[in-house]
């Protein structure tokens, strides 16, 4: 298992805002283990499938993130969100061909849908290698 990438779950607009660009930060209850450095979004019903990943900073605490207009970051900072930590969207890639939950099950990567977070496989990081993805943006802090 990877400790660097991890599998969430996420709800599809709240996908589409990430890709966008509008939203900025993804925000959890919980505190990612501090070797994360990668979220393999699992876009939830209906389109059950995996087809974004993204290197994402380190969790911030609410007062941490700056309010430049993303979507829910001014009400993180004021302790409005309902959750603990936020995690800057720092690259986002798409995958060539999307991954359905049956395919993640069928071949092992997932048992179901992630319900807080699963670790991403070896078998899923080497057949799924990010050089071979389009790179839908960085941020410019990079």
């Amino acid at each position: 298992m990877s400790k660097v990438d991890v599998f969430m779950s996420i709800k599809p607009e709240y996908m589409g805002d990430i890709v966008l660009g509008t939203k900025n930060h993804e925000y959890r209850k919980y505190l990612l283990p501090a070797s994360v450095e990668r979220i393999w979004f699992y876009t939830s019903s209906p389109a059950q499938e995996l087809r974004y990943i993204a290197a994402i900073s380190k969790g911030k605490a609410s007062g941490e993130v700056p309010e430049d207009g993303g979507l829910g970051n001014k009400e993180f900072n004021e302790g409005k969100e309902g959750s603990a930590y936020a995690y800057e969207i720092l690259q986002l890639w798409e995958l060539g061909e999307p991954m359905s939950l049956e395919v993640l099950k069928r071949d092992g990567y997932l048992k179901g849908p992630p319900q807080k977070y699963n670790w991403v496989s070896q078998g899923l990081l080497s057949d799924v290698k990010l050089d071979g993805q389009k790179l839908v943006f960085t941020k410019k802090s990079i």
